[in-house]
């Protein structure tokens, strides 16, 4: 009750005598803990989100708290943090209220519950102990966004860019040479960089950053190439014209009626055209060729009703060839054509006999085709007169024969037909006794349309077929007595 020790020492020797030594020692009694009923003690949002991104949980992250209204009575303060199992001593500032403390964060990332323990615990010079208690929860997001930007090649020295972007509310920011420019995040798995917001860039490559960082700061990066040409391809050494329209240059009906294959020269193509486009326009229509490389032409189908309906009867040609960053330059021909559509009128055959040469006119420098009756067929080019002549293979009386005619611009006649006359007109002389020195001669003959002659003395008198079966009169200079001989004669036939 007195609170007082009472101490005493005794001293015996060998013989059994004794001495004591006394003492006493006054002590007090203190039992009471630091009152911790006005302590404010927490723990702060584990990193300014409360979540742990990729880069924090690789690293080391500061856990911070409040600590304040410490008990008078408490002559030592400590905090402690309890992350995955591990306990950890914070650091105290009294002045400031404020604990801190530095922890794994792989160790925040092994903690099942995700939850921070701290406690902090007074102790007086009594050594009674008291101690205060808080937790923070916190959530783990270590997958960085994913973003894309494709490497490009453009003629704009202030491009757009654009890509893609897996977290839609993601932060995008592109860096080219060391300066960022924040770009828009479209919410739909894009984003995009808008015109005219980089600096003009120099002609060639340049390398650029695109960077995505989620809510939690997690960082996916991408890098891509943009080469700036803003020339185009150097056309000085193509070869590109239009070959003749047709064989001829001529549009025939043939040909206006149907498809007309245009086509054309196409060589030496600039080496940097990634795309090269043959355009042909007739009549106000643009057609696209087809481009052979490999042979170094193009080839392009058009309607012949449409070259027939051209104005200037001229196909305006050209090839554009564009380079992979958009630059596009141009050569340009032309070719003129004309337009014969009418048939030539149909050959005319004259009288055909057995043996003689088949003959006949038709149009000047036009082709005549003869077909015989077996099918087999000769042709041959009309002369500047018209005529024109054919063999006559031994043709029967009555074969049938047929011609037609076309002209240099290909188109053909109607055809022409001639049935075969083999057999000779019968022809009679009546005779004559007369003091008519120039006396008038008749006789008969078995065809209507056969030419008469009558020959005296080695002179040919010709004589009218009245197409009766007698020839009329006719007159010539007589002597003495004369022998006459008479003549007629179809397609040359005499008799």
């Amino acid at each position: 009750t007195d609170k007082t020790i009472d101490a005493t020492v005794t001293f015996t020797d060998t013989a059994g005598n004794s001495s004591t030594v006394s003492d006493t020692q006054l002590y007090t009694l203190d039992t009471t803990v630091p009152d911790v009923d006005g302590v404010n003690f927490t723990v702060d949002s584990v990193t300014a989100d409360n979540v742990i991104n990729a880069s924090e949980a690789a690293g080391e992250v500061t856990i911070t708290g409040v600590l304040k209204n410490i008990p008078a009575d408490a002559t030592t303060t400590v905090v402690t943090v309890v992350v995955n199992g591990v306990s950890y001593t914070a650091t105290v500032d009294k002045a400031a209220g404020t604990w801190t403390v530095s922890v794994p964060g792989s160790g925040l990332v092994a903690d099942t519950d995700k939850t921070i323990d701290a406690t902090v615990t007074f102790t007086d010079a009594a050594g009674n102990s008291s101690s205060v208690n808080d937790t923070q929860t916190y959530t783990l997001d270590t997958t960085a966004p994913t973003v894309v930007l494709e490497d490009i090649s453009t003629n704009d020295n202030t491009p757009a860019l654009t890509g893609t972007v897996s977290d839609p509310s993601a932060t995008v920011v592109v860096t080219i040479d060391g300066v960022d420019y924040p770009a828009v995040n479209n919410g739909d798995g894009t984003w995009t960089l808008a015109d005219n917001t980089l600096p003009v860039l120099t002609d060639g490559s340049h390398t650029v950053t695109v960077t995505a960082i989620d809510a939690a700061g997690n960082k996916g990066t991408d890098t891509g190439v943009v080469t700036v040409d803003t020339a185009a391809p150097n056309t000085g050494t193509v070869n590109f014209s239009i070959d003749s329209v047709t064989a001829d240059n001529v549009i025939n009906a043939s040909e206006a009626s149907g498809n007309v294959t245009v086509t054309g020269v196409l060589k030496n193509v600039p080496a940097d055209a990634a795309n090269t486009v043959v355009t042909v326009v007739i009549n106000g229509q643009t057609y696209t060729a087809t481009v052979d490389s490999t042979a170094g032409t193009w080839t392009v189908s058009v309607p012949g009703s449409e070259l027939t309906a051209d104005a200037d009867k001229t196909i305006d040609a050209k090839v554009t060839f564009t380079d992979a960053a958009g630059n596009s330059s141009s050569v340009n021909d032309t070719q003129t054509y004309t337009l014969d559509t009418t048939a030539p009128d149909a050959p005319v055959i004259n009288p055909v006999n057995g043996t003689d040469p088949i003959t006949g006119t038709a149009e000047p420098g036009s082709t005549v085709t003869v077909t015989y009756p077996d099918g087999s067929t000769a042709s041959v080019v009309a002369g500047p007169d018209g005529t024109w002549t054919v063999p006559n293979p031994g043709l029967n009386d009555g074969d049938t024969v047929t011609a037609v005619t076309e002209d240099p611009a290909g188109n053909t006649s109607g055809p022409a037909t001639a049935v075969v006359d083999a057999v000779a007109p019968t022809v009679a002389l009546d005779d004559v006794l007369t003091n008519d020195s120039t006396p008038a001669l008749t006789g008969t003959v078995s065809d209507p349309t056969a030419t008469v002659v009558v020959n005296v003395d080695g002179v040919d008198y010709p004589a009218v077929n009245n197409g009766d079966g007698t020839p009329c009169r006719q007159h010539f200079i007589a002597r003495y007595r004369h022998s006459f001989s008479r003549h007629h004669s179809t397609c040359g036939c005499a008799g």
